[in-house]
């Protein structure tokens, strides 16, 4: 139940045992003005009328769970799902969230007199959403509820008549909080969280709450959104997106075609609702972090459940989906989000998926699906690890448990939740929606598992609605006519963009829009590699240097329109080759269709004719030259937005290889396709053939695919390093150049180098 706290991954690490969710604003956007509902409209129902989301009229976040144990309210920009009861009393209320433990299923004043563990504070003082049953407490020793269930809910007296106070009364006098207590939410955040407060008069707005309906959030979803405008946070649709411990709607997400799971049993041998067998071969499909009681390695690690398919020995049960169906609200483009890695074991070729597919349909862009993030390996694990159950006894004495060694060993699930809390293993899709009410499947499809190491972990799902827009932008096009038509200063839409690559292999790319970072990722993978900006060295002059773009913050800009980068992705488009294409009706009529496979942007916005730029002609753009450059070589920059059918790439100028991602020079002029770059080195064979490509300083050679070159090496150009032969002998030590060696190709800096 890692929960991430933007749209794409802004993270918070929560200092001790707070719990990390979504801080995506629900609705349209973060300062959305919620008007709330009176509650007579909302009490006894279950509809979406009913399923409310408590706001928060003083900070604007709304009320979740978090902290201790999973189960403790604190606010957030994302709310729990909240219903509310009436009760035989006046003006007297109980209310449920979306959780239920063996403590119960009511959001209710914890006393310490309600908890097995009176000795520390972490179980009392607070509002828990998991109370409700009998308890039996050792002060008394009379039966009652295991927490204050019944709320006054009253209307504010501020001339809003959906606002409302939250309060209800403490008869425990032992632990210093009697008397009456309001529902508050601190006015300050603990980073992108809120703490909740309980005074006994109420704290101005920061006392008043709303009641948001489901209703609301389906009602703020629109067609297009303004290009500073994020996607409506849809994920409200989704059930246990976070898979929580206990959460009663985990049966939402369906196993099939093989895979197999349980709920776990106590010492009675009575099944726990909601909490997953993780301590058996026999089933593959866990939800969980090890353990499977209420101790303190579960309070300790209830941030970090997550949903799993192991292997374990068990082939036949050990491939198949993981699947929720989705009612949509609009037609449209859909975002679908998850963190997630799949490892494979020894010899297996295992291959784990991301996908979304509408009911009913067949279209390429309306099923969809990618590889989710391979594990890099940050953490070692077993089979055993992944079988056994976790208890006190893991974790640590100095933090509640029973350790004799005073250490704490964490399962292979709670390892994974801590990577996913920092933001590791991303994984996006968009998936086109036709019409409005579709079923969208959405899940993890497991295939070809073989070893029993074979693990598959993913959390916090997340759904956004993109709106119906959309932009096309396609390099086989031979007229930027088609771009013009599209060009929108206001609106935003989802991009499919036809541009040929390999991944893992670089490539040149010019486009004639901006893209962040997180977009850039969503398109070409987590781990794609971005660089720009290249400019001959200021004293070297065969050396063309290349930066990296920092792609860690996903809402800065990576990509700035109509500029030369290089980019090496690490993800397959959507689609393939020869599937239907994908077509868009442009203002004057006309139909584009553009040709599987494709990338999926969203979010994305042309707002300018490129034939508006001083630097663009027939839809090439040309770069000036940098200061270095002398005026006798005159290195050039250029891309093009269209297809070229004419030879317009120079002599003498390097383009990247499509196959090989190498730097090669050509000896006569080229057509080039849109979107692609080359570098034009005038008439000096000389220094052309010389050229060398260097990112961030460091020369990149044959090993790294990016140049590769042969070249004939001249005393005038820079050389750094020990020479070898072929055969390994050191032939010059501190060389700075190749001059007085024999002909021959020799070897300096992993690179080979011939001497004619």
């Amino acid at each position: 139940m890692v929960r991430r706290f933007t749209l794409l991954t802004t993270i918070l690490v929560v200092v001790g045992l707070l719990v990390n969710v979504s801080v995506k604003a629900q609705g349209q956007d973060e300062h959305h003005l919620w008007k709330g509902n009176p509650l007579e409209n909302i009490v006894n129902k279950t509809d979406d009328v009913g399923t409310v989301y408590l706001y928060n009229v003083g900070t604007g976040k709304f009320l979740n769970t978090g902290s201790y144990w999973g189960t403790v309210v604190i606010g957030f920009n994302v709310g729990m799902t909240t219903h509310v009861q009436t009760t035989t009393k006046p003006n007297t209320y109980t209310m449920t969230g979306p959780l239920v433990t063996t403590e119960g299923k009511y959001i209710a004043f914890g006393r310490q007199m309600d908890t097995p563990g009176p000795e520390n504070p972490i179980n009392y003082n607070r509002v828990y959403v998991d109370r409700g049953v009998d308890w039996t407490d050792s002060y008394t020793h009379t039966k009652h509820k295991n927490g204050v269930l019944e709320w006054k809910i009253e209307k504010t007296s501020d001339g809003n008549s959906n606002t409302y106070y939250i309060n209800c009364n403490n008869d425990e006098e032992r632990a210093n909080m009697n008397g009456k207590i309001y529902l508050t939410m601190a006015s300050t955040s603990n980073g992108k969280t809120y703490d909740i407060e309980y005074p006994h008069t109420p704290n101005n707005n920061y006392s008043k709450w709303k009641f948001v309906t489901k209703q609301d959030l389906k009602n703020a979803f629109k067609d297009t959104y303004a290009s500073n405008e994020a996607p409506s946070d849809a994920t409200f649709l989704i059930y246990d997106q976070n898979f929580e411990r206990g959460n009663i709607y985990v049966e939402y997400w369906k196993a099939s075609d093989g895979l197999k799971w349980t709920y776990a049993k106590n010492s009675r041998g009575a099944e726990i609702p909601y909490i997953f067998k993780p301590d058996s071969k026999d089933y593959t499909y866990y939800v969980g972090n090890g353990a499977v009681s209420s101790n303190y390695y579960m309070a300790q690690f209830a941030g970090y459940t997550t949903a799993n398919v192991r292997n374990v020995g068990n082939n036949e049960n050990a491939n198949g989906k993981i699947t929720q169906s989705v009612k949509t609200i609009k037609k449209g483009w859909y975002k679908v989000s998850c963190n997630g890695f799949y490892n494979r074991g020894n010899g297996s070729h295992m291959v784990s998926k991301l996908f979304a597919k509408v009911a009913g349909s067949n279209a390429t862009i309306s099923n969809v699906s990618a590889r989710l993030n391979e594990f890099e390996q940050e953490f070692t694990y077993t089979k055993q690890d992944l079988l056994r159950i976790y208890n006190d006894d893991d974790l640590a004495k100095d933090k509640g448990g029973k350790n004799v060694r005073n250490v704490t060993v964490e399962s292979p699930y709670v390892k994974a939740g801590k990577e996913f809390d920092k933001g590791r293993y991303n994984n996006t899709i968009l998936v086109k929606v036709p019409h409005d009410g579709d079923i969208l499947n959405i899940g993890i499809e497991i295939q070809g598992s073989t070893d029993e190491r074979d693990w598959t972990c993913w959390d916090n799902v997340q759904l956004q609605y993109c709106g119906n827009n959309d932009i096309v932008l396609d390099e086989n096009q031979t007229s930027d006519n088609y771009i013009n038509l599209q060009v929108d200063p206001i609106n935003a839409g989802t991009l499919i963009l036809k541009r040929t690559m390999k991944p893992g292999v670089w490539c040149s790319l010019m486009l004639p829009v901006n893209l962040t970072a997180g977009q850039v990722k969503t398109a070409f993978g987590e781990s794609v590699k971005l660089s720009w900006h290249p400019k001959q060295h200021d004293t070297i002059k065969s050396r063309i240097e290349f930066k990296s773009v920092d792609l860690n913050d996903d809402d800065a800009l990576a990509i700035k329109a109509n500029e030369l980068y290089l980019i090496k992705s690490d993800k397959e488009p959507t689609g393939i080759e020869h599937e239907d294409p994908y077509e868009k009706q442009l203002k004057d009529g006309t139909w584009i269709s553009i040709p599987a496979p494709y990338y999926v942007i969203n979010n994305v916005s042309l707002t300018q004719k490129p034939s508006e730029l001083s630097n663009y002609n027939d839809g090439i753009i040309k770069e000036v030259s940098t200061s270095s450059t002398t005026s006798d070589i005159k290195l050039q920059f250029n891309g093009s937005l269209i297809k070229q059918t004419a030879p317009v790439v120079p002599a003498k100028s390097y383009v990247l290889g499509a196959n090989d991602g190498k730097w090669h020079f050509t000896q006569t002029p080229y057509s080039i396709m849109g979107f692609r770059c080359w570098i034009a080195t005038g008439t000096s064979q000389t220094l052309s053939k010389t050229l060398h490509f260097f990112f961030d300083g460091v020369e990149e050679d044959a090993a790294t695919a990016i140049d590769g070159i042969t070249v004939n090496k001249k005393s005038d150009d820079e050389l750094r390093g020990t020479i070898y032969s072929l055969d390994g002998q050191i032939i010059r030590t501190e060389a700075t150049s190749l001059e007085g060696l024999p002909k021959g190709i020799y070897i300096v800096n992993h690179k080979k180098y011939v001497v004619k």
